[in-house]
């Protein structure tokens, strides 16, 4: 390694630390403020949420963010004290310039893949655990997709949950009396959440008679059931995308798809798990293109502001591309991708205009 890119990745290292720590903060206080009236009725202890809330930062989204901002800090700097305009009069092209932050994005990939793979299902787990345990006081048993929950003399299992269009299949609902006896049975096909009420489908109920203990079945099209949950506490039930390796994800696919559900908003996520570490990589080049241009008198805080709304842009445009492919209307493979390689056209583009 030369003394040049020496000296660009230790600057970029520097500001990427103080970046990821100011971001992280700044984070963290406005999930506190969001969640601590919740916390504090729960009476959760202090070790606990001090965890809940570490297990919560996103770091899939904080280091592609400060890669981006310590690459863009560095090269603006160099750019307005006039370090790259002397290096171009060197013969120093922008390319040169961009193998330590190139190998660095790489590295950032590589710790982004590392940190999906291996710690993101671990505290992930960990945070939904608490919040619905610790927090919202629900007794909950799931593998996967068959998920079992226990509510007021009553008891609840649910053999796939779709977390993408909040729709629950092969549902059925056990009500108990205080002796722990079955006093009515609800089974559905499939059910989704309207209006603050779970609505399910062809539907078989079975209420016992208190007489003399039989049963008297009857069949619905449509049965609105009042419920103490909603999606968004299955949702933490159920294990996510984010919460599995990829070869656990792949195994997930195959079962759900085996058993004759619909998995293709796992596939997208599949993809996706694959493709979003490389933004690291396609914002090292763009920060460096945007930044790296060598023109006196150029705002600093101009280019710092164009690269945090590319990054924006970017998340923007990755979350509406899952969402057609969460709808069928990409393939999963394109869905997961397509960002990616517009950006990587982008920066090209970008890193052209720069040289």
């Amino acid at each position: 390694m030369t003394i040049l890119d020496r000296y660009i990745s230790q600057q970029i290292l520097r500001y990427f630390g103080a970046t990821f720590a100011l971001v992280t903060v700044i984070y963290m206080i406005a999930d506190f403020f969001e969640k601590i009236d919740n916390l504090i009725e729960s009476g959760l202890s202090f070790p606990k949420a001090a965890l809940y809330f570490l297990s919560r930062i996103p770091l899939e989204h904080l280091i592609p963010a400060s890669t981006l901002l310590s690459v863009m800090v560095v090269f603006g700097l160099m750019n307005k004290h006039c370090e790259i305009t002397a290096l171009k009069a060197g013969g120093i092209s922008i390319y040169r310039l961009l193998k330590a932050p190139f190998f660095l994005g790489v590295l950032f990939s590589l710790v982004l893949l590392m940190f999906s793979e291996i710690f993101l299902p671990i505290v992930r787990s960990n945070a939904n655990r608490i919040w619905l345990e610790e927090v919202k006081k629900v007794q909950v048993n799931s593998q996967r997709q068959n998920i079992w929950l226990k509510g007021q003399h009553a008891i609840y299992h649910i053999q796939f949950f779709d977390p993408v269009r909040m729709r629950t299949f092969d549902v059925s609902l056990y009500y108990f009396d205080q002796d722990f006896r079955m006093m009515r049975r609800v089974d559905a096909g499939e059910g989704e959440y309207r209006e603050g009420k779970w609505v399910f489908q062809d539907v078989m109920e079975q209420v016992r008679n208190s007489e003399d203990g039989s049963f008297t079945v009857q069949h619905h099209e449509q049965l609105v059931v009042p419920l103490n949950f909603e999606p968004t506490d299955l949702k933490r039930v159920v294990k996510n995308s984010d919460e599995m390796s990829l070869l656990e994800l792949a195994d997930y696919i195959r079962t759900a798809e085996g058993e004759g559900y619909d998995a293709t908003s796992f596939r997208v996520d599949w993809h996706a798990k694959v493709a979003y570490p490389l933004v690291c990589v396609i914002l090292s080049i763009i920060a460096v293109s945007i930044a790296g241009r060598g023109r006196r008198g150029e705002n600093f805080a101009i280019m710092v502001v164009t690269g945090i709304g590319l990054a924006f842009c970017f998340w923007v445009l990755h979350g509406f591309s899952l969402s057609l492919g969460y709808a069928d209307m990409l393939p999963p493979l394109v869905a997961a991708w397509l960002p990616n390689l517009i950006y990587f056209f982008t920066a090209a583009v970008l890193l052209l205009r720069a040289e």
